[in-house]
């Protein structure tokens, strides 16, 4: 299949249902973003004056509220024919205008994702004998979410959440098991790493990639990570440690940065102390997060491609022409922005981590 030679560039814009052709018209200016820790946001800039439906003076446009508004909901769709995707589904937050003199004036207006619910709502509360997993469910309930969860963990005696919002609270518990948090199609998503499924992809240095930075660091490696506590049910000491077993399964045939730090400077030992376990299967679970999160982060990629909107947080990579340390599988976005601006069109910004480099 051949896209078309000839297509618009230009994000389309659906508010409340409906296609507004006035924005792909005007817009001079899109960023949509996303991480690892839930939620997108977009900007968009539009230029702010011209003729309105049926009439043929110019006056000033979007802020009669007709097409955009506080609450809206919004999608934004780019993409070459087939491969248009929708990059962002969310609602209106906030709204701008700006003038200055001797420029057209420029109306914007910012939007989230649906885990805006989540980062508004403030709150106390204790959960108890419940897994995070029943934590998240619990919380995509009382937003009218559903849930999709996947992060295996233990079952605490009692949690507690003071004065955090629920999206802070819920970052938080994932933090501790290295979940990842987002929402797509009405569903709150709390997943690990091996549990997510994005989208597949091969990004060539000179064909689909115009900018590119990519380092290995030892500077935050471990051998191994150790989280103490102490039981006092069982009154006795908690050791729990993890090593480059954590990390194993990610590991394609390479040398992981926990195996480099070993070889060419001994053992080094972390030691957690800012979370303090009450059982031996809390202090496990931490232990081997914390170990994954420093082992991942090894190889970071900093780059910019052309426009490719089939490119997600969670998507696996495969970058070509870095040379041979550097090149091949294994690469995990974890950072994105979409950007469009009337000068360079479409491109994608995003961040990828790897926990090794080649033979």
């Amino acid at each position: 299949m051949t896209d078309e030679l000839f297509f618009n560039a230009k994000p389309a814009f659906n508010v409340d249902g409906e296609d507004i052709n006035e924005l792909i018209r005007d817009v001079l200016y899109l960023s949509v973003q996303e991480g690892l820790d839930g939620m997108k946001t977009l900007t968009a800039r539009f230029t702010a004056i011209g003729p309105m439906q049926g009439q043929r003076t110019e006056s000033l446009l979007y802020l009669d509220g007709r097409y955009l508004d506080f609450g809206k909901q919004v999608k934004v769709a780019i993409g070459a024919g087939a491969r248009q995707r929708i990059i962002f589904d969310g609602y209106i937050s906030a709204l701008e205008i700006q003038f200055e003199e001797g420029q057209e004036p420029e109306f914007s207006f910012c939007a989230e994702d649906r885990l805006m619910d989540l980062r508004m709502i403030r709150r106390s509360k204790t959960y108890e004998d419940m897994s995070d997993q029943q934590i998240a469910e619990e919380i995509a309930n009382e937003h009218g979410l559903q849930s999709e969860v996947d992060a295996s963990g233990p079952t605490y005696n009692q949690i507690q959440q003071c004065n955090m919002s629920d999206l802070a609270f819920l970052r938080e518990r994932a933090r501790l098991l290295q979940a990842e948090v987002w929402v797509e199609n009405e569903s709150l998503h709390y997943k690990t790493r091996d549990k997510r499924s994005g989208t597949s992809l091969t990004l060539i240095r000179g064909t689909d990639l115009m900018h590119v930075r990519v380092s290995a660091d030892l500077a935050h490696q471990k051998t191994k990570v150790h989280v103490a506590g102490y039981d006092a049910t069982q009154a006795q000491p908690i050791d729990e440690w993890a090593d480059d077993a954590a990390i194993t399964s990610e590991i394609a045939g390479g040398r992981s940065g926990v195996s480099i730090l070993q070889k060419a400077f001994g053992e080094r030992i972390s030691k957690r102390v800012m979370e303090v376990p009450l059982e031996a299967e809390e202090a496990a679970s931490w232990a081997t997060a914390e170990m994954q999160r420093r082992a991942r982060q090894f190889v970071t990629v900093n780059a910019i491609s052309v426009g490719v909107p089939d490119l997600v947080v969670g998507s696996s990579v495969r970058l070509e022409q870095l040379g041979a340390p550097f090149s091949g599988d294994g690469y995990y976005v974890t950072k994105l922005e979409h950007l469009y601006t009337l000068a360079d069109g479409h491109q994608t910004h995003f961040e990828a981590q790897r926990a090794f480099i080649n033979e």
